[in-house]
């Protein structure tokens, strides 16, 4: 039988913004820690303490955030040459007095530090002419020194900007020049509501032979943007469009295993507001010739939120998302065009095709995500509602009888 039960829950003052959700590794402990900021700028960090075994959580506040001031985005910049410890970009609305919307009189975004599970070290804000409604970090190499940077994304509107690290305090604008990193996305609009990059590089030289950018469009575009890079060092781009009917909540790249194979290609997860999930299998090979609904996912009102891992321990990876509708799906990724045999793994209780589980929730989820937050082998989900933070983990003992079943099928194998 396969059974979430509750370890953690975390209450937030304020209800968080979609994509305030976000791991980071702290750089002291090696481990993973969780972020959520409510729309108030008051959020929690989550650390998993091995010694105790329990979720701690430490609340914390963005120092300099003003009163009537609306948290639009945020996203984390990792540990680099300009970073000791993980560094917080927020997008923000002033507002006049206390709002239901995202607009505003003005937008800023912040960077401060994250140190010793506090927030510290805030640099002045940098005023935007639009809302920033997205923000997205990317490493990527600068085509001219070769050298990898971090890109910092900021989208809203019809406007789209890109930043890099110029030292610890400060953001550099190279819109202007993003044809030397990015080139895709040059021509690429603003209103970006939902990007994901993956990267394929030669098995032998480690050299970067592939590159497929996704964008997902408050209006229902969605851009595919593959990059072929050539042994000269030049590149070619095919970019193909598609319409959906709405907002496009998320895109995200995958692969059926696990561990992906040698040679497995990636497909595309694509949801919207209105519509049921969408995968495109083996998108590099055929672009959006071979799309996949996951039929029932439009049910529980929109889907917010995704991401994917092998919740079940059978070395394929499942779909988890997120709906306003107060239920996560979980589902099987259909590969084949038929109902194949589960593998050996967990199994599901009243199994339809593709959702296998619907996990009932205590509010709308507004961000998913799935990882090894206690350090055990195992991934926990963690959802952020609008009541504020839910980790999920996977009853233990049915994990211990899935094992004990594997040792023994193993050792009449061998003889």
């Amino acid at each position: 039988m396969f059974s979430l039960k509750e370890i953690f829950f975390q209450p937030l003052k304020c209800q968080p913004n979609i994509n305030t959700l976000h791991i980071y590794r702290n750089p002291i402990t090696g481990n993973q820690e969780i972020f959520l900021i409510g729309l108030d700028g008051l959020g929690v960090i989550v650390e998993y303490l091995q010694k105790t075994n329990e979720c701690k959580a430490y609340s914390v506040s963005l120092q300099d955030f003003q009163a009537d001031c609306r948290i639009l985005s945020v996203e984390i910049l990792p540990t680099t040459k300009y970073n000791t410890s993980p560094a917080l970009i927020y997008g923000y609305a002033k507002t006049t007095g206390i709002s239901n919307s995202d607009d505003g009189t003005s937008f800023c975004f912040d960077r401060v530090q994250i140190v010793d599970n506090t927030i510290k070290s805030s640099v002045q804000n940098r005023s935007l002419t639009f809302a920033p409604k997205f923000l997205k970090t990317i490493i990527t190499k600068n085509l001219t020194t070769t050298d990898n940077e971090v890109i910092l994304v900021v989208a809203g509107g019809e406007k789209l900007a890109f930043f890099s690290e110029k030292n610890e305090r400060v953001l550099q604008d190279i819109t202007k020049i993003i044809d030397l990193y990015l080139p895709e996305l040059s021509h690429t609009s603003g209103d970006v509501c939902a990007m994901d990059i993956v990267t394929i590089s030669d098995l032998e030289t480690n050299q970067l032979k592939q590159r497929l950018i996704a964008c997902g469009h408050s209006n229902g575009l969605l851009n595919l943007y593959i990059t072929d890079v050539q042994s000269d060092g030049t590149v070619k781009t095919v970019h193909k469009t598609r319409e959906f009917d709405s907002f496009i909540s998320s895109v995200k790249f995958f692969y059926h295993n696990q561990k992906p194979l040698d040679g497995e290609q990636p497909h595309l997860l694509v949801t919207s507001s209105l519509e049921p999930a969408l995968i495109y299998r083996n998108v590099t090979l055929n672009i959006f010739a071979d799309p996949v609904v996951l039929s029932g996912t439009e049910t529980q009102d929109c889907i917010t939120s995704s991401c994917v891992c092998d919740i079940d321990l059978d070395g394929k990876n499942e779909i988890l998302l997120g709906t306003f509708g107060k239920y996560c799906f979980i589902c099987r990724v259909p590969i084949d065009n038929r109902k194949t045999d589960a593998v050996e793994g967990l199994t599901f209780v009243g199994e339809t095709f593709p959702v296998c589980r619907a996990l009932s929730l205590a509010a709308s989820a507004y961000g998913i995500l799935a990882f090894d937050l206690t350090n055990d082998g195992l991934h926990e989900i963690v959802i952020a509602t609008t009541k504020g933070l839910h980790i999920y983990q996977l009853e233990l003992d049915e994990v211990v009888k899935l094992i004990e079943n594997r040792l023994e099928k193993k050792k009449l194998e061998q003889n």
